[in-house]
Order: C-alpha cells, then structure tokens, then sequence
C-alpha cells in the first residue's frame, strides 16, 4: 500500500453528506486494467476529478498493462476482473507483490469471489457499475493511510451463548480458522470453556499450554513469547490456545489478569476468537464489555429464542453494549415455521448470520478432528463459514461488502 503526508489537504464533498479529507502532498499516477471500454472511460472521468490524480492510462491488454506498471511504477492500479477473473486475479497478485496498491473491479460479487481478491493482495473491492463515491472513497481510504505504521487494529470476538448444545464452540473454531486463512493475519482462537472445553479437539490438537497457567504467569509474558506458547494449526496462522482438563489453574482466572492478557495478545493477533463459557458469571460479563463483536448464537426454535431474548436484556442490564451483539442462528432451515421476520420480531432485534443445518458434513468434520470446510469446501455450511468471515474482517473487506449494496446479511458495527 502506498502512502502521504502532508499538511495541505483537498475536502471533497458528494451526495448524502459524504466528506473525504484527501492528502495533496503528491500526484497521483494510475493504470486502468479494463476491456470494456465504456466503463474504462467513465472510471477515467470520475478518477481526474480529483486534483491529486494527474495520469491516468488505460490498458485492454493487460499484458501490456504489466510492461507499463513495470517501467513507470504507478501508484495504483485498478484491475478489472469481470471477464477473465482467473488471468485478473494473477494480475493483481503479481502487481501487489510489486508493491502497487491494487484495487479490483467485477460485475460478480458473490463470496468467493471477495475472498480470492483479498488472497490476491488488492486493498479494495468495488461492484461494477462503480459509482463515483465509492471510487473517491477508495483513493481518499489510500491517501489518508498512515505513512508511519502498517498496523490494523486488533479486534476481539467473542462467541457466546446462553444455553448449552447451541454449536457455538463449532462457530467459533470454523470462524477463527477461515478469518486465519482468508486474511492471512495472525488469528488467535481461545477457549474459555473452562474443564470442558472443546475447541482444540475439534482440530485434532493437543495443545502445550492453557489459558489459566498463562494467566498465573501474565505479568512475566513478554509479546514476543506469546506464539511458542499457542498451537498453530497446520500452516495457517490460525494459534490455539485451550484449557486443561484438570483445571490446575482456575484459581488464577480473574478478570484483570485476563484483562492485561488480551492486551499482550492484541500486539500480536489481528483477530482474538474467544469461546466462553455458557454459564455467565462476572468474569464473562467483563470479558463480553472488552469484545467489538459479541456472536450470540442461537437456535431456531421458541424455546431457544426465548432464552436468547432473555440472556441478551442480561448482558444489556450488567453493562454489555446490546449494539455489539450480532446474532447467529445456527442449524438454520430454509422454509422452516419461524421465518426471519417472526425470529427477529421475537428477539427485537437483526439477525447478522444463519449457518444452515447440515448435520452430517458438521459432525463428520468433529469426529475426524478437522474444519468443516475441511470436510466438505463445496458444502452450504462451508460457505456461509467463509462469508461470516468476511463480514468479520478487516476494514478492506468491511467495505467491500458494504460496496456490494445490500446482496450479504451485512450490517455495519458503527
């Protein structure tokens, strides 16, 4: 990604109060990668609106595209995929380990598609037609990226449930594990499931450490030495951490030493998955306080519903903010006798995700010890995996999404 700095700065202003402050420290030099010549033309147009872009060219041939980049190192690209999404895709990977910014354009918007523009390395996703707003958007999003430290914020997710067997624990592993594998950053997944915690065994792992031996230890960890104390799994940078059967250690679980441990782990993590217990005790409440995101997963029955209305006025009433809970219903049926106006009219509020029931590809990746995308990638329960994941990732992709006008459950944090 490229950066500026400066003091001087153009404020421009669109439809629907949109503002973005956009450095003038430097011209901007950019090549568009498009076969469709009217689209290409009228990206042109919106791109020369801002006084800091002074060159803009304009490829069909992407290979000769790739020889200009080569020679004039423009400090972004946009890279049309629409008609050759495979040859697009490559070309935006090998511009991005160039180290040209690249922001990727298509007609298809579906999941898979998002995911493999991230793996590919492009800063931004925008839906073709791209409108005006969301392409100064994505230059304003490069301009003002800080030149100093290419650090993103860590954020924490908590999966929690208020009633026993709701499947949160194979939420959270299949979550931890596609957010590790589709953002490529450093992804811990914690199980707070004290003495009956699950989430290593779901991988097959047998963890070195636990969660409250470190605890006792805390304040002798330094950043450094925290990934030797986690299981990564296979060669994702996806890192476990889980508790010992024997529960050694709980005398040490208290929440400020939990509280200085997720400080260490947000030097070094990306993401922090922490599976809670379903009992809420104080140190629940503090923990789900600490979290940007609160996945409360339920089931779709009137029982379970209700429960989970009830367990959410509880958070709300010990301090949890109610706006950070995201619910997910789990082992969702299609066409079942609740229907999602009915469901979000029993818990008064959104339904963020529905994980579709399948029962035998879940309990076929449990028993084996493996994710369920291990055990079935083409399966619906895969893909709606990969696409909480996406809804939970970084700001790239937070605004990919939103850029994709109302085709995901998607809705915003803020």
């Amino acid at each position: 990604m490229f950066y500026a700095a400066g003091c001087a700065s153009l404020i421009l202003a669109y439809g629907a109060g949109m503002v973005y402050h956009i450095y003038m420290s430097r011209e901007l030099s950019i090549i568009i990668f498009d076969k469709n010549g009217m689209s290409s033309e009228m990206t042109e147009i919106y791109l020369k609106e801002l006084e800091c872009v002074k060159s803009v060219k304009i490829y069909a041939d992407y290979v000769l595209g790739c020889e200009e980049c080569a020679v004039l190192q423009p400090d972004a690209a946009i890279v049309d995929i629409t008609d050759n999404q495979e040859f697009g895709l490559e070309v935006s990977s090998k511009l991005s380990k160039a180290k040209i910014p690249v922001i990727i354009t298509s007609m298809n918007t579906n999941a898979s598609v998002i995911i493999k523009a991230l793996r590919c390395g492009a800063v931004e996703f925008l839906a073709k037609p791209v409108l005006k707003s969301e392409l100064h958007a994505a230059i304003a999003k490069l301009l003002n990226a800080n030149d100093s430290e290419d650090k993103e914020e860590s954020r924490i997710i908590t999966v929690f449930s208020g009633k026993g067997g709701s499947g949160k624990t194979t939420v959270g592993v299949n979550l931890a594990l596609e957010l590790a594998r589709i953002t490529g950053k450093k992804t811990a997944l914690i199980d707070m499931n004290f003495c009956l915690g699950e989430a290593a065994a779901f991988l097959n792992l047998k963890t070195s450490f636990n969660f409250s031996s470190l605890l006792e230890n805390v304040d002798n960890i330094k950043p450094d030495m925290l990934l030797g104390m986690f299981d990564r799994y296979e060669d994702n940078e996806l890192y476990v951490l889980s508790e010992s059967p024997s529960g050694a250690f709980l005398s040490a679980v208290t929440f400020n030493r939990a509280a200085r441990f997720f400080k260490l782990l947000k030097e070094i993590f990306t993401y922090i998955i922490i599976d809670l217990p379903t009992a809420a005790d104080e140190k629940v409440f503090k923990t789900l306080k600490l979290a940007d995101y609160i996945l409360y997963v339920t089931a779709v029955n009137y029982s379970a519903l209700k429960n989970t209305k009830n367990c959410i006025n509880i958070l709300a009433e010990n301090g949890v903010q109610k706006d950070n809970i995201k619910i997910i219903l789990n082992r969702y049926i299609e066409n079942d006798e609740l229907t999602t106006e009915e469901i979000e009219s029993e818990l008064g509020m959104g339904i963020y995700k529905k994980i579709p029931n399948n029962y035998f590809t879940v309990m076929s990746a449990i028993n084996k010890g493996i994710s369920v995308p291990e055990e079935n990638i083409n399966s619906n329960v895969a893909e709606s995996f990969r696409e909480l994941a996406v809804m939970l990732s970084d700001n790239i992709m937070e605004k990919s999404l939103k850029n994709i006008r109302g085709r995901y459950e998607y809705q915003s944090a803020n």
